[in-house]
């Protein structure tokens, strides 16, 4: 019985893979007839133009302040409402409210955020950030629900049976094993935001994206592979860094 309920579900996962691909309009025969077109695109972005090296640095840095201010400040929006979303720190009115709003706003896309607060704050990098917030604050509260739900009750009630206050529990019970965690998550974020905060430029929202638009729309090539080697050489940093801070604190 177990075989046959292994059987049927990896066809219907194969079933879906197949309906999914004819519906998307998947063709090998297609990507074999582009390939000339891309190697015409790829041909034409080398070599780099280095002269706008110190643009494409520019951006790469207004990315990085924009994800930096944006995790900061979505990482400090997710702590109550992490610990408002955690069945086990919250009331159940609170607790599926919160789930409610978490799973609407986290729907989201960061770039639909931005093109949002660039038509209510104007262009620039103010823009960016907001989205950023915005998005990642309900993922950080998410994960940050989940860390506080899978806690050691161990260590709480060891720290609440020597008759400690309520901040000391907190302090010595519960925040040992959710800072580490909480640290953690939010590395990750940043790093993804990373990502994020790169593309927001195409829809006037700062950042090194927008001097990829820029050059890919008046069709400078070289140029535009300047930026996007730029780019792929941050996000290598950012990721080496992160792993190893992240690394740390596990």
């Amino acid at each position: 019985m177990t075989r046959r309920a292994n059987w049927l579900g990896w066809a219907a996962i194969l079933a879906a893979f197949l309906w999914s691909a004819h519906a998307t309009e998947v063709s090998a025969a297609r990507v074999v007839e582009g390939l000339p077109f891309m190697l015409d695109f790829l041909r034409r972005m080398v070599p780099p133009d280095f002269s706008v090296l110190g643009h494409a640095v520019r951006g790469a840095v207004q990315t990085i302040q924009i994800a930096i201010v944006g995790t900061a400040v979505a990482a400090l929006l997710a702590l109550p409402l992490g610990f408002a979303a955690a069945r086990n720190a919250a009331p159940p009115w609170l607790y599926h409210g919160a789930r409610l709003v978490l799973n609407a706003f986290r729907a989201v896309d960061t770039l639909v955020y931005a093109l949002f607060f660039v038509a209510a704050v104007g262009l620039g990098p103010f823009p960016g950030v907001l989205a950023v917030v915005a998005y990642t604050a309900t993922v950080l509260a998410k994960l940050y629900s989940e860390a506080i739900e899978a806690i050691d009750p161990g260590p709480v009630e060891a720290v609440r049976a020597t008759g400690a206050r309520p901040l000391a529990v907190l302090r010595w019970g519960v925040l040992p094993q959710l800072v580490p965690q909480f640290l953690s998550f939010t590395l990750y974020r940043f790093e993804t935001n990373i990502r994020a905060a790169a593309i927001l430029g195409f829809v006037g929202a700062g950042g090194i994206g927008f001097y990829i638009q820029n050059y890919l729309r008046m069709l400078n090539y070289p140029a535009a592979s300047t930026v996007l080697l730029v780019l792929v050489a941050l996000v290598m940093l950012v990721d080496y860094a992160s792993a190893r801070l992240r690394a740390k604190l596990v």
